[in-house]
C-alpha cells in the first residue's frame, strides 16, 4: 500500500544500500521526504513520497550505493582525508593484483606514531568490500599492544559490530565455538605474535568448516618484530626458520586466498635483508639491491604528525625547534645505571652534578606544562594534562637505583618546595628563561615570571607532580585508560620504566622525554620505536617540548633519522626500483658492494642528495702541530681554487689528501667522525658518476668566523650559510662536491688560535641514497 509507513531500515531495503547510508543521505539532502513522526525506533515516512524521492534521484543512489560499503561508511565516521582514503584504496587493488606470499608481501610503510593502525584497520574494512571474509591481525607479543588494537578495531567497527555485520575477536578470550550466524559474518581476530597465541589462532581457523574456503587478508603489524627470523641450532650446521615465522606460513597454507600484508615504520630487517646475491669481483657493480615486497604503500604523514625531522632538522635559530634537544653529559646518564652513593645521595641531589640534566629536565617539564595551561586558559580553551618520560637502562637493577634518585630528588623538591620556595628558585628561573626563548620564536606569551614560578611551587606542595614506574607489561595494562592509552591522572606526569615504553604504547601529550640508552651497538628499528615523543602533537606544544640525552646518543639518533629519511626518499621519488646502495670498506680500504645485513648500525653513514656529511663537534688542535697541518694544506689547497664562487674539478686523489691533512687537525670529545666514511663516498662517488672519470667538484671559500658554539649542526645547512647551502644542494650537479671552509680561530669563538679547514661533503644532486659503514656487524 502507497499509504503505509516506513522507517529507515524499510528504506535502506527499498533502495538496496545499508540504514547508515540513508542517515548520512538524509543528513545532506534538502529534497529528503520529511518524517510524519517520531517514533522510539527513529523517524517514520510516507511509503509513496520515499518512492518519489528515490525516482528523483535514482543518478545519485549509485553514489547512495557506494556508501553503503564498509570502508565508505567508515571514512564517513573517522573522517578520513582523501590521502589516507586513496592510500587504504590502492593497498587493496594491489593485494588483490599481486601474489603477495610471505617471500614478497604488501607493505604499508608508516613513521613512528603516525597512524599506521588507522590505516590497516581502513584496509581491513575495504577489504571486505573487495570479497576478504576474514582478517588475521598479528600484533607485537606483548598484552598491552593486543589489547590496545583489540579496543580500537572494536571502537572503529563498532557500527558494524552491532548491526551483526561483523565480529572482532581476541585470540586467547574467544566466547567458545562460533555459531553458523556468527560464521556469515566479517571476522577479524586478534592474536599476539607468540607461539601459544598463534597455536590457538592456527587451532581456530582448523576448527570451523568452511574457514578453509573464505578468503583472508593477514595484517602483520610491526612485520619486522619475530615475523622474520632465521636460527640455527648449536650443534647444526642448517639454518631454520624461527617459530613465529613458521606459524604465519601454516596460516597462510590454511585457506585458498591469502593476501599477506605488513605494517611498520621500521622495515630494515625486511627491505634490508637479502635473500641471496651474487658475489661481485673488484670490477663489478656497486650497487646491491635488497630484496624487497611485492609493493610499498607510502602512509601519508598528516599535518600534526612531529617527528624526527623537527627533532634532528636543520634550523635558523629563530625556529622553536632549535630548543629541542637538551644535552645531558654521559657522566650523568652512567651515574644513573649503578648505585654509588658518592655521586649521587639524598643530601647532594639538588647539587650534584651527576642530576644536573635530570633536575633540569623535571624542572622544565612541571614549568612547561605550567606555561601550556596559562596559555589555554588566557584563550579560553580547556586545559590538558601533560607527560614526561624518563628512560635511561632496560636493566632492572639500573631501574631500581634511577627509581631511587628520582624519589631523592621529588623529597628534597617538595620538602625546600613546603619549608623554603626561594631554594627552588634558580631552578625555576633556568627553566622559565631556556622556555622563553621557544615560546618567544613560536609567537606566543609567557605567564609573568612570578605568577608561573607560584604555579609550580603549587604543583609541587599539592602532589599534582605523579610519578609511575612502569617495568613489566602488567604495569601497563593497569595504567592504560579506556583507549589503551597511557592515562594522564594529573596535570603533570611522569614516566619511568624500561622497554615497555616503546612499540605501540601511546603516551598523550608528551613534552619532556630524558632518554640515556647508549649500547655499544644501537638498532635502528629499536631506537626508532624508543621515540615515544613522535606522532600527532599540538604543533602549540612543540615550542615548550625538550628532548634530553647525551651528544653520543643525539649523534647516532641523527643518523638514525638520516637513514630513515633516506629510505622513504627512496619510495617517494621511485630511486628504490635503483636500490639503496649499501657499500663498505675492505681491510685493502677499498670500497665493495655489501649485504645490508652486515652493516654495523653503530657506525653507519647514510647519504642522500640533499643530505651532506661534515664533522661537528670538535675542537682544533694547537701548538707545532697544528702549524705543520695548516702549512701542508696551504699547498693542497689551492689558491686559484678560493673565493671563487664555483666548482673546480679535481681528481679524487688529491680530494683525499686533503681530508688525511684535516683529519689531524681535530680532536673529538664523545663522538668521533667518521673520516673513512667521507673517503670512501669520494671515491664511490666520483667513480660511478656519468663520466665515471675519477674526479670530483670542489669549492673553497675563506674567512668563515662562526663560533664553536654554533658548530654542532650535523646537518651542515647553518654551516654553510644559506647562499652557499642554495649553490651545494639546489644546483644539479652529477659529480660530488667538496666544500672547504677555512674558519678564523680564536678563543674568543671557542677555537684553538690556528685557523683551520672545514670539510663539508655533498653527494651528486641525482644521487641514489647510499648507506655507508666501515665496520661489518657480527
Amino acid at each position: 500500500m502507497e499509504h503505509e509507513l516506513v522507517g529507515i531500515n524499510e528504506i535502506a531495503v527499498m533502495s538496496g544500500v545499508s540504514s547508515q547510508a540513508v542517515t548520512n543521505w538524509r543528513s545532506r539532502s534538502a529534497d529528503f521526504p520529511l518524517p510524519l513522526t517520531e517514533l522510539a525506533s527513529g523517524p517514520v515516512f510516507r511509503k509513496s513520497q520515499v518512492r518519489a524521492w528515490l525516482k528523483r534521484n535514482n543518478r545519485k543512489l549509485g553514489a547512495l550505493k557506494d556508501e553503503s560499503s564498509y570502508y565508505s561508511r567508515l571514512k564517513i565516521n573517522r573522517n578520513d582525508d582523501d590521502q589516507l582514503a586513496a592510500c587504504i584504496e590502492n593497498i587493496v587493488d594491489r593485494l588483490q593484483d599481486n601474489t603477495t606470499t610471505g617471500d614478497s608481501p604488501g607493505m604499508l610503510l608508516g613513521k613512528i606514531q603516525s597512524g599506521k593502525t588507522r590505516g590497516f584497520v581502513g584496509v581491513i574494512a575495504k577489504a571486505f568490500d573487495s570479497g576478504y571474509d576474514i582478517a588475521l591481525v598479528l600484533t607485537k607479543g606483548t598484552k598491552t599492544l593486543s589489547a590496545q588494537t583489540v579496543r580500537r578495531l572494536s571502537v572503529d567497527f563498532a557500527e558494524f559490530i552491532e548491526d551483526d555485520e561483523f565480529l572482532v575477536l581476541d585470540i586467547m578470550n574467544l566466547p567458545g565455538k562460533l555459531t553458523r550466524s556468527e560464521l556469515r559474518r566479517k571476522i577479524v581476530v586478534v592474536a599476539k605474535k607468540q607461539a601459544k597465541n598463534m597455536e590457538r589462532l592456527i587451532a581456530f581457523m582448523g576448527a570451523h568448516d568452511g574457514l578453509q574456503n573464505r578468503r583472508v587478508l593477514i595484517v602483520d603489524d610491526e612485520a619486522d618484530l619475530a615475523s622474520v627470523r632465521f636460527v640455527k641450532k648449536k650443534g647444526e650446521t642448517v639454518v631454520t626458520q624461527g617459530t613465529i615465522a613458521d606459524q604465519i606460513d601454516q596460516l597462510r597454507a590454511m585457506s585458498r586466498g591469502v593476501a599477506f600484508l605488513q605494517v611498520t615504520a621500521t622495515p630494515y630487517s625486511l627491505y634490508l635483508q637479502p635473500k641471496g646475491y651474487e658475489e661481485t669481483s673488484d670490477g663489478g657493480s656497486y650497487v646491491f639491491k635488497p630484496k624487497r615486497p611485492a609493493f610499498t604503500e607510502l602512509l601519508p604523514i598528516h599535518g600534526g604528525y612531529v617527528g624526527g625531522d623537527q627533532y634532528f632538522g636543520a634550523f635558523d635559530d629563530s625556529d622553536p625547534c632549535t630548543k629541542l634537544i637538551v644535552e645531558v653529559s654521559e657522566d650523568e646518564q652512567d651515574a644513573l645505571r649503578r648505585p654509588d652513593k658518592r655521586r649521587i645521595n639524598l643530601n647532594n641531589v639538588l647539587e650534584s652534578d651527576n642530576t644536573e640534566g635530570l633536575r633540569r629536565a623535571i624542572t622544565t617539564f612541571v614549568v612547561a606544562a605550567g606555561v601550556r595551561q596559562w596559555q589555554q586558559r588566557e584563550t579560553g580553551v580547556k586545559t590538558k594534562k601533560y607527560a614526561m618520560v624518563i628512560h635511561n637502562d632496560i636493566q632492572r637493577a639500573a631501574h631500581a637505583w634511577q627509581d631511587q634518585v628520582i624519589d631523592w630528588i621529588f623529597e628534597a623538591t617538595v620538602k625546600a618546595a613546603e619549608s623554603d620556595p626561594a631554594r627552588l628558585r634558580p631552578m625555576f628561573d633556568a627553566a622559565y628563561d631556556d622556555l622563553a626563548v621557544s615560546v618567544a620564536n613560536d609567537k606566543g606569551r609567557m605567564p609573568p615570571r612570578d605568577e608561573a614560578f607560584d604555579a609550580f611551587i603549587d604543583a609541587l606542595q599539592s602532589d599534582d607532580v605523579v610519578v609511575e614506574k612502569v617495568n613489566s607489561d602488567g604495569d601497563v595494562m593497569a595504567l592504560l585508560d579506556a583507549n589503551a592509552e597511557l592515562k594522564l591522572r594529573t596535570p603533570y606526569n611522569i614516566w619511568v620504566g624500561g622497554n615497555i615504553l616503546d612499540r605501540g604504547i601511546t603516551i598523550p601529550n608528551l613534552i619532556s622525554f630524558y632518554y640515556g640508552r647508549n649500547p655499544k651497538t644501537m638498532q635502528a628499528d629499536t631506537v626508532l620505536q624508543h621515540s615515544r615523543m613522535y606522532g600527532n602533537r599540538d604543533l602549540r606544544d612543540l615550542a615548550v617540548t625538550r628532548f634530553y640525552t647525551s651528544r653520543a646518543v643525539y649523534d647516532r639518533l641523527y643518523t638514525i633519522n638520516t637513514l630513515e629519511n633516506a629510505l622513504r626518499r627512496a619510495f617517494e621519488t621511485g630511486a628504490n626500483d635503483k636500490g639503496v646502495v649499501f657499500i663498505q670498506t675492505d681491510a685493502a680500504s677499498r670500497i665493495r658492494p655489501c649485504a645490508p645485513n652486515k652493516i654495523a648500525l653503530s657506525d653507519v653513514v647514510a647519504v642522500s642528495a640533499d643530505d651532506m656529511l661534515l664533522p661537528t663537534d670538535f675542537q682544533t688542535k694547537g701548538g707545532r702541530a697544528m702549524t705543520a697541518v695548516q702549512a701542508l694544506l696551504e699547498k693542497l689547497i689551492k689558491p686559484e681554487w678560493r673565493d671563487t664562487g664555483e666548482f673546480i674539478k679535481i681528481d679524487k686523489k688529491a680530494a683525499r689528501a686533503i681530508i688525511d691533512a684535516i683529519e689531524d687537525s681535530m680532536e673529538f670529545d664523545s663522538v668521533d667522525f667518521e673520516w673513512d666514511a667521507m673517503r670512501a663516498l669520494i671515491d664511490y662517488y666520483a667513480d660511478i658518476d656519468e663520466d665515471g672519470d675519477g674526479t670530483l667538484l670542489v669549492l673553497a671559500e675563506t674567512g668563515r668566523n662562526l663560533s664553536r658554539s654554533g658548530s654542532g649542526d650535523k646537518s651542515g645547512r647553518s654551516i654553510l650559510g644559506t647562499a652557499l647551502r642554495r649553490k651545494v644542494l639546489d644546483e644539479p650537479r652529477s659529480k660530488p662536491a667538496l666544500v672547504l671552509l677555512q674558519q678564523q680561530g680564536g678563543r674568543e669563538r671557542g677555537w684553538t688560535q690556528h685557523h683551520f679547514w672545514w670539510p663539508v661533503f655533498a653527494a651528486p644532486t641525482d644521487a641514489e641514497p647510499c648507506v655507508f659503514s666501515t665496520k661489518a656487524a657480527a
